[in-house]
């Protein structure tokens, strides 16, 4: 399996309805970049489960829309027999801010599950690039799932690793945690100018999603408004602040760009609830239909407050990888500010309810 091989076109022996189907097309093409044994794949409908390690990954397409856009995720299971509550929210948000990446710590409350799981929007004639920007995302999930189920594991001592048996009871192959980590960071210095590159295609963009934009010392500030433009109820202070940089590099990976959307106070208005807010919104990004990728996770920064985080390593960085990001940080905003108002006025009305 190797971490940073790069992503290839679709198969020659890949079906006409993969090429027409965006979503089974980007499924192909993470499968590729993860030259997986066949023996430790499960085919499932729309995609596949396999064990690159005793957890296992599934890599999975939803059916279309009509415009033909497909969300298409990769997620491993870690935990279950958690209990929700402000103890778990709080150690999920500080993991997620401190250790940005591709993939986010998913908690599905429901079932009492812990995963970790990256996603992105792939739509018909978008030379891939979503795709692409997945199988970086499932490479580096890998490592990332070792290090966080292990520590996971000691800080939740009531819950259960979610370890199962390979295909045909194959022994696990040894994964070595860092492996990816590494490569990636090899292959950064290599790579740096593609994203300060990248970068510098910010400056110039018009039409742009935010109200005003401004250089900092760590890259770029910019105001993105968090309410549709049509929207009634949205006063001129409802903003996000967006910030990107391309000269902060990833202790493990090296060169790339942070991308951090910080919410704006009237989206978690109780600072006491905004880590159980992180994690409301990192499920409702895998459950709702956003238009955005779900890379990054939502998170409780010790110094930014609630905000999404992500982190792109150098070698997953395309000439439109920064523009596309800057764009889809606008979109989140505005859905995000939608969905925490639905949780305040949930909320409002079980508090309103006469008890028993």
């Amino acid at each position: 399996m190797g971490a940073g091989r790069t992503v290839p076109r679709p198969r020659p022996g890949m079906s006409v309805l993969e090429t027409k189907d965006s979503g089974l097309a980007a499924v192909a093409r993470v499968r590729d970049a993860l030259a997986l044994d066949a023996a430790r794949v499960v085919e499932e409908s729309r995609g596949f489960s396999c064990w690159p390690h005793a957890h296992a990954m599934r890599i999975g397409a939803r059916p279309p829309r009509p415009d033909g856009a497909a969300v298409v995720s990769v997620e491993t299971a870690l935990l279950s027999g958690v209990e929700p509550g402000g103890s778990l929210y709080a150690r999920l948000a500080r993991r997620n801010a401190h250790e940005p990446g591709l993939s986010a710590l998913r908690l599905d409350a429901e079932r009492g599950e812990i995963s970790l799981r990256a996603a992105v929007v792939t739509r018909p004639g978008d030379d891939g690039a979503a795709a692409r920007r997945l199988a970086h995302a499932a490479l580096l999930q890998i490592g990332e799932v070792l290090l966080a189920a292990d520590e996971l594991a000691v800080e939740l001592p009531g819950s259960t690793l979610l370890v199962g048996s390979a295909p045909g009871g194959c022994p696990w192959p040894v994964v070595e945690q860092a492996q990816a980590a590494a490569a990636y960071s090899a292959g950064a210095p290599a790579r740096a100018g593609q994203v300060l590159s990248a970068f510098a295609r910010l400056a110039s963009l018009s039409p742009a999603p935010w109200l005003r934009a401004t250089p900092a010392a760590h890259g770029l500030d910019a105001e993105l408004p968090c309410r549709a433009a049509s929207s009634s109820g949205g006063p001129a202070a409802e903003a996000a602040l967006l910030r990107i940089s391309a000269s902060q590099p990833h202790p493990r990976l090296g060169a790339g760009l942070v991308v951090a959307l910080l919410a704006p106070p009237s989206l978690e208005p109780e600072p006491a609830r905004a880590a159980a807010t992180a994690a409301l919104l990192n499920d409702a990004e895998s459950r709702e239909w956003t238009g955005v990728d779900q890379l990054g996770a939502w998170c409780v920064h010790p110094a930014l407050g609630l905000a999404h985080v992500g982190f792109v390593p150098a070698l997953a960085v395309e000439d439109s990888t920064a523009e596309a990001l800057a764009w889809q940080a606008g979109t989140r905003a505005r859905w995000a500010t939608a969905f925490a108002a639905q949780v305040r006025h949930a909320r409002a009305r079980v508090a309103a309810e006469p008890h028993q």
